[in-house]
């Protein structure tokens, strides 16, 4: 029999050891979802913790539909809410990484109708504006609200550059200059918009020459390994889709249909935690993911960086470094604003509830889908010890 040396043996242990307290630190987190969820009032979550670029720990939780007995698992999808802008802009950026356009170009010398703002015709609307939601663009809500595909449920019925069009050019049935743009010039005041984002939906199809969903499965989710991600319901082979869910105090919670609504680019993709980690290891690893370069690092720096300092201080492109000065966050939790200085992104829809970060330089990132939104102190508690235990999770490993 051959024997054994003693620093082998030592290291065997050590890494026992090691993996025997990784576990022990997994089920903790593990145990605290699992006790706090209905307390929480979430129907069903799924999370995913990121240590030095690398995804080490998720976990799902909960039901896809309330008194369902389907359990959520690691393969339901989740709808993202606006956590669908960091991804459409992946599709921008990806064009821009290519040289096929230049963030401060005219938009319109890539549409087939031009978009102005009516108060300043002169000036132009970058691709840069729109990601930042410095375009003079804004959200008309009394537009906005209708198209949702609520309650029948179902994808949206309109075409994206005819629905573009009718809301940004004179004529269209959904046009209102003193609604749709803002009084200040381009470039000069930050407004989140909405449809400043259907809009870069639109140069993609304009730039590719392909539908904008066609564009995204071909060459951003397969190229990154997203294999279940989907921009419409149609689209989606499977039934394993969380049901969004309205949540209201003292009532049960209602079950809502799964809908879509015209601007899709803007909040309706629907995927997992282990595909959107893909996004985050992107970020985090200075544009590659599993060792092959999809993006620039000089892209990704451009990417993160914030552009417009005198308008908008915290704002990069698409991500922003002060998701969690919003003051529901401050007056419920003050002592775990601990993310505000990381690229960030959270989502809200009927019935879902969305936020993803990450720490460009520590490597660390989070992810946390929810099917039923948060509306009272004890779940925004809640949800703010997962954020920290997340964060811990990613520290963890390295």
């Amino acid at each position: 029999m051959k024997s054994t040396p003693r620093g082998l043996i030592f290291l065997a242990l050590s890494l026992y050891a090691f993996q025997g307290i990784a576990q022990s630190d997994h089920k903790k987190i593990d145990t605290y979802i699992s006790q706090n969820l209905d307390e929480a009032k979430i129907i069903g979550l799924q999370v995913a913790s990121i240590g030095e670029g690398q995804l080490v720990w998720q976990g799902s939780y909960g039901v896809k539909e309330y008194q369902g007995k389907d359990a959520i698992n690691d393969s339901t999808l989740f709808m993202m809410a606006s956590c669908s802008k960091p991804v459409t802009s992946l599709g921008i950026m990806k064009l821009y990484d290519q040289g096929k356009m230049d963030l401060d170009e005219d938009i319109n010398d890539y549409l087939p109708f031009r978009i102005i703002n009516p108060n300043y015709p002169g000036e132009i609307i970058s691709f840069r504006m729109l990601l930042t939601h410095t375009s003079s663009l804004r959200d008309n809500w009394d537009v906005l609200d209708p198209l949702y595909t609520l309650p029948e449920g179902g994808d949206s019925p309109l075409e994206l550059q005819s629905y573009v069009k009718d809301y940004f050019t004179e004529g269209g049935e959904y046009y209102l200059s003193e609604e749709n743009f803002a009084e200040e010039k381009p470039g000069e005041s930050f407004s989140y918009c909405n449809m400043g984002y259907s809009l870069l939906g639109l140069l993609i199809e304009r730039i590719s020459g392909k539908s904008f969903s066609q564009y995204m499965q071909e060459d951003i989710f397969q190229a990154l390994g997203m294999t279940n991600s989907y921009w419409f319901l149609k689209e989606i082979p499977h039934d394993n889709i969380a049901r969004p869910h309205e949540i209201a105090p003292e009532k049960e919670p209602e079950v809502l249909n799964h809908y879509g609504f015209a601007s899709f680019p803007d909040g309706q993709l629907r995927t997992t935690a282990t595909d959107y980690a893909q996004v985050l290891k992107l970020m985090i690893n200075r544009g590659k993911v599993n060792g092959f370069a999809f993006l620039s690092e000089e892209t990704v720096d451009e990417y993160l960086k914030v552009q417009y300092p005198e308008v908008a201080k915290h704002q990069a492109l698409t991500w922003n470094y002060n998701e969690f000065d919003a003051f529901s966050y401050i007056s419920f939790m003050p002592r775990y604003l601990f993310t505000r200085n990381i690229p960030a992104h959270s989502g809200y829809d009927p019935g879902v509830e969305t936020y993803v970060a990450f720490d460009p330089k520590k490597k660390r990132g989070i992810i946390i889908f929810i099917n039923s939104p948060l509306i009272e102190r004890r779940g925004v508690r809640v949800y703010h010890v997962i954020i920290k235990k997340l964060f811990k999770e990613a520290k963890r490993s390295t």
